[in-house]
Order: C-alpha cells, then sequence, then structure tokens
C-alpha cells in the first residue's frame, strides 16, 4: 500500500479514480460507495453474522474495537436493512451463509488498488480471514476498485462463508460499502447521518436481497 497526500473525501470508481467531490456540496452528507460481485446470487443466501463491535483501523498493531451506543446504532441500522432485506441475524458464525463486518478507520490516509487477494492481510489490528473459520487463507474481491481512506469513514463488507472447504481457501467479499464525510462537534448530527449513509448505501444496492 502506498502512502498518499491526505485528502479529505474518498475518490472511489470502478478501475479509476473519479473527480473529487466538491466540499460545498458534502458539508451535508457522506459520500457513499458500494460495489459487489457480478456473478453472487444473493438469493442463495439465507442467514448472516455480525459481530457485535465496530473494529477501530488504526496504525496500531493491537485492534481495538468500538462497544458503546455510538456502535450501536450503527450496527443496529446494517441489522435493520439486512432484515428489510430478507436476511437472518444469527448468533453464531457456524451457522451463517454471510459474514458481515463493519469497521471504522480513524485518521489513516491510504491509496489501496484491488483485486490483489491481500489487500488487507498484515494491517494493523484488522480482522484476518481466521476470523471467520479455521479454513481461510487469505482475502478475494472479484472486482477492481480504487480508493483514497481519510477521517471519519465506515466499511462494511459481506463475505460468504457458505463454502469453507480445503485448506488454501480464499474468503470471496460479495458486497463492500465504503462511507465517508465530515464529522460534526454534534453527536446528534453525526448519529443522523452515519444512520443516512447506511440508509443510502443498501439503497443503490437493490440486488442486495434474497427476497
Amino acid at each position: 500500500m502506498k502512502k498518499l497526500i491526505p485528502i479529505l473525501f474518498v475518490v472511489a470508481a470502478i478501475t479509476a479514480c473519479q473527480k473529487e467531490p466538491s466540499l460545498s456540496k458534502l458539508d451535508d452528507d457522506y459520500v457513499v460507495f458500494t460495489d459487489y460481485d457480478k456473478s453472487a446470487s444473493f438469493g442463495d443466501y439465507l442467514t448472516y453474522y455480525m459481530p457485535d463491535s465496530v473494529l477501530l483501523i488504526t496504525d496500531s498493531e493491537k485492534a481495538t474495537y468500538w462497544t458503546n451506543d455510538e456502535a450501536n446504532y450503527i450496527l443496529e441500522t446494517f441489522a435493520e436493512n439486512m432484515a428489510a432485506r430478507g436476511f437472518m441475524l444469527v448468533d453464531s458464525k457456524e451457522e451463517a451463509d454471510l459474514g458481515l463486518q463493519v469497521s471504522y478507520i480513524e485518521d489513516v490516509h491510504y491509496f489501496v488498488n484491488y483485486p490483489s487477494p491481500n489487500w488487507w492481510w498484515g494491517y494493523p489490528g484488522y480482522w484476518g480471514p481466521g476470523y471467520w473459520g479455521p479454513y481461510w487463507s487469505s482475502w478475494y474481491y472479484p472486482y477492481p476498485v480504487v480508493y483514497s481512506y481519510s477521517v471519519n469513514s465506515f466499511l462494511a463488507e459481506l463475505v460468504d462463508l457458505t463454502d469453507q472447504t480445503g485448506t488454501s481457501k480464499r474468503l470471496p467479499v460479495l458486497w463492500d460499502t465504503y462511507m465517508a464525510g465530515l464529522q460534526s462537534s454534534s453527536p446528534r448530527v453525526n448519529q443522523t447521518l452515519v444512520i443516512r449513509a447506511i440508509d443510502q448505501a443498501f439503497n443503490q444496492s437493490p440486488y442486495l436481497t434474497n427476497q
């Protein structure tokens, strides 16, 4: 991964960067990017598992998590949207068809270009494939994307857990969303903006349903 001059918002596109949005147009809402595996059939999945915390991606080698009320409303919003699409939240990874993990990127500026299979591998504090089970060896994104990460950014990834066979299985990411925006001094405003961004991520992903 290469260091990039810090910028405030995400620049995201399929295979190429898009022009950075105007700051004057982004002071009220997050930029929301989504992408997915075009070969995935989401109707084949019923259950999913989501950890009860939000991972903080920082420069620290030690993983840290949000487990407070701020994390709860973020996870609850994801759960409400998944339920509305017909997916059922279960209590264990072993009985889930899908895994949903939510991360907060804390003041880190990186340029990432994939589908390199190990783009998060070894990143300080990030969940490794082993979190989902003993069979996974690395990540796999079947679609190319370019991101610039920034302060006050959220990343969520939906991974396929149904084919845990073999010793070198790569973990396929079926859907992901990246959300970034200004952080207000008001916790209530921040909460409203994050909830709106999560809802928008699902609104622009009509394919993400088993109904």
